[in-house]
């Protein structure tokens, strides 16, 4: 579609780190099969067996966030060939560690469909160092408009004096929190943060287990190492999120396959019903000969109440993931919308009818009266 170069006059604006946002961030970008879920507890797997393309990782970030011997530590991968190899981008435009995140994981993962605007950026990119990656991604207005169009209404800021290093700062406050990504990359797993020079390399995970249980021991203890005072700025406010594959087609899949095994299995069942009621010997005698070729009408029934038990569960599912989808789209409105003209025009009448001052007035009473006792949640 065309691109209104004027959509883009404000930069890249802030976003928040909401599952929903993402996954329809993800949607805008053109890839398939793939959403975005909040993790909560890192001791539970997502989904069972499902995989996990990457993490994302939000902190509250400081310039020196971390204390000059952890900086030393960082297993930093400074190989030419294997950061080109790889998508790696500097982060060049301010405010757009999120989607930077989302690309890290989205580029290094071979089983996700792209679309054709990550695509041409993969491909266009392919060889190229972290600076001109990190151009690519600015220079690329569908990314920013896709970007964009999530974000609430832009806060009051001087972006003239933001530079191209500082992260996203949080809604309504000075703060700044940072997005990170951790992904494998042939047999290591990176934490890729497009404002360091280089990948982290958090090394390689052991043969009889899954990568995602590094990351865990990788992500523990930074978390650990931050909220008991191991980090300048100690702070306990972080989000994680996990890149996955869409539940629903995962769900219409063995929605399919149930349904395909429980119509002969019904048929089956409804035959056998059939000719045990006939009671006839020379049947029964048949049914003794073929019983370890074949269930018995019992055995028939459990099965079948066993599928369709099965296919009312996946059918609950597959309406409560349609169901988060919608809600998306209604947060996605509610969060997008200015509602300054409507809260202005709101209060304009409010004075003109000569209550807006009471109104104001009661409200500044109850807040005084509301911090004499404490108040308990």
């Amino acid at each position: 579609m065309p691109i209104e170069i004027n959509d883009l006059s404000e930069g890249w604006l802030e976003l928040e780190s909401d599952p929903g946002i993402f996954t329809l961030l993800l949607e805008d970008l053109g890839t398939c099969g793939v959403q975005v879920e909040e993790v909560y507890d890192l001791q539970k797997p997502l989904d069972g067996d499902a995989p996990v393309y990457g993490y994302i990782f939000l902190f509250r970030w400081r310039e020196r966030s971390r204390r000059k011997t952890i900086l030393d530590a960082e297993q930093f991968i400074k190989d030419e060939t294997a950061i080109n190899n790889m998508f790696f981008a500097h982060q060049v435009v301010p405010n757009s560690c999120a989607t930077h995140a989302l690309l890290s994981i989205l580029l290094n993962c071979p089983q996700v469909t792209l679309g054709p605007t990550l695509s041409r950026l993969k491909l266009d990119t392919s060889g190229m160092s972290p600076d001109n990656k990190g151009l690519a991604i600015g220079n690329t207005p569908e990314l920013a408009l896709a970007h964009n169009s999530h974000a609430a209404p832009a806060v009051a800021c001087d972006r003239n004096e933001r530079n191209a290093n500082v992260p996203s700062s949080g809604r309504f406050s000075a703060e700044a929190f940072h997005f990170v990504s951790y992904v494998p990359v042939d047999g290591q797993l990176f934490e890729l943060d497009g404002l360091k020079p280089f990948p982290i390399d958090h090394g390689p995970w052991a043969p009889n287990e899954d990568w995602t249980e590094l990351f865990r021991r990788v992500i523990q203890e930074r978390i650990g190492s931050a909220t008991a005072g191991g980090e300048p700025y100690h702070d306990i406010r972080f989000s994680l999120m996990a890149v996955v594959p869409d539940k629903r087609m995962a769900v219409r899949q063995r929605l399919n396959l149930l349904k395909t095994n429980n119509q002969p299995v019904s048929d089956a069942s409804s035959r056998d019903s059939d000719v045990m009621g006939l009671q006839s010997n020379e049947v029964i005698a048949a049914e003794k000969r073929n019983q370890k070729q074949r269930f018995g009408s019992r055995d028939l029934m459990a099965l079948l109440k066993s599928l369709e038990k099965e296919i009312d569960t996946y059918e609950v599912l597959l309406a409560e993931e349609i169901e988060k989808r919608k809600k998306y789209r209604v947060d996605h409105c509610r969060r997008t919308h200015n509602y300054d003209e409507f809260i202005c025009t709101f209060l304009s009448m409010l004075a003109e009818r000569g209550t807006l001052a009471s109104l104001v007035e009661q409200n500044t009473t109850r807040r005084k009266r509301s911090h004499r006792f404490p108040h308990f949640v």
